[in-house]
């Protein structure tokens, strides 16, 4: 399977092969002739009242673009002769997004975190690298591909879900999870709640279907999710495109995906916990878990569509021994 460039394992080979340091944005600023908006994302048309809104976007657009042809923020291993070979280091990383949806305002809440530090470090002089990685392993793109393809085996293609056109049949589903929600999870762990998913969508009821339509993909595009591995095209490519606006001073040659799709890092991953494996730090063990029938593996938590919070449920076992009353007892 073929993926864009910006999320290819960057070759090893070839890191080191061109010397590029960061450069200045305020330079940049001042050459007027090269403050051309890209095609792909226009400045916005004028609406009354964001006059001020839309020439920020505007000038974020056009530096944005500088920073790209330039490669301002590409980092390569320096020249034991170059002047930058004596430059402090330093390495900024990012908890892998999982790339089950789009990128949301929590993912741009604390990517705000490490652009500050990596901008504050560039600014004292360091070599700031800062890489860029999406989180594609575990059951949730499975499961949403797996819900997706049951919908639409059951309630055809584009689906007709009961609740949309029987209010009866959303009433008693929307009062069922209600009650699921106001469920306490303390007394019994067995037991999980759906507030989240209640406080999310405001009424719990969720299709995998709808939850792309609402993403804006088409009726044509929607079955294609299906398909695990299509998830892996479309949203790392797109939480780059995202992160790009959003103005993260990331080295894009070294964005990459996880799984096995991506040889380089499932390599690294086999080698830490074979290592790991052989110092006796990691060992086969046996502990209650939460059982997937469908997926035929331990589900946790984070890797369910539905259902977060249910855990192992906890038995007290009391022994009785029962004595057989005698016959000749008067």
């Amino acid at each position: 399977m073929e993926f864009p460039t910006l999320i290819q394992p960057w070759p090893m080979e070839q890191v080191g092969l061109t010397r590029r340091g960061t450069i200045s944005v305020l330079h940049h600023l001042g050459r007027k002739q090269r403050l051309t908006a890209p095609n792909s994302d226009p400045a916005p048309s004028p609406v009354n009242g964001t006059a001020k809104r839309d020439t920020l976007r505007a000038n974020e657009i056009k530096v944005q673009q500088i920073w790209e042809e330039e490669g301002v923020f590409e980092i390569d291993a320096a020249d034991d002769d170059a002047s930058s070979s004596n430059a402090e280091k330093f390495f900024v990383t990012f908890p892998y997004p999982y790339s089950n949806g789009h990128l949301h305002l929590g993912h741009a809440f604390s990517l705000t975190k490490s652009e500050f530090r990596a901008q504050f470090e560039r600014h004292r002089g360091k070599r700031v690298l800062w890489p860029f990685a999406f989180h594609c392993t575990g059951m949730p793109i499975q499961a949403a591909a797996n819900k997706l393809r049951s919908e639409i085996s059951e309630y055809g293609c584009p689906p007709v879900f009961p609740e949309e056109v029987d209010d009866s049949v959303k009433l008693q589903m929307e009062a069922k999870l209600v009650a699921d929600a106001n469920t306490s999870t303390t007394a019994n762990k067995a037991k999980g709640t759906k507030s989240k998913l209640v406080a999310k969508t405001g009424t719990g009821i969720v299709r995998q279907w709808n939850i792309l339509a609402k993403m804006g993909y088409s009726h044509q595009e929607i079955p294609k999710f299906q398909d695990p591995y299509y998830w892996l095209t479309i949203f790392p490519p797109l939480g780059v495109e995202h992160i790009k606006k959003f103005g993260g001073t990331i080295d894009w040659r070294r964005a990459f995906i996880t799984t096995d799709v991506n040889p380089y890092y499932d390599a690294f991953i086999r080698w830490q916990f074979n290592t790991l494996y052989k110092k006796q730090k990691v060992l086969f063990g046996k502990r209650n878990n939460v059982y997937s029938l469908l997926d035929g593996q331990v589900c946790a938590d984070h890797d369910r569509s539905e259902g977060e919070g249910v855990g192992p449920q906890e038995y007290t076992l009391i022994k009785l021994k029962v004595l057989e009353i005698p016959n000749d007892r008067p």
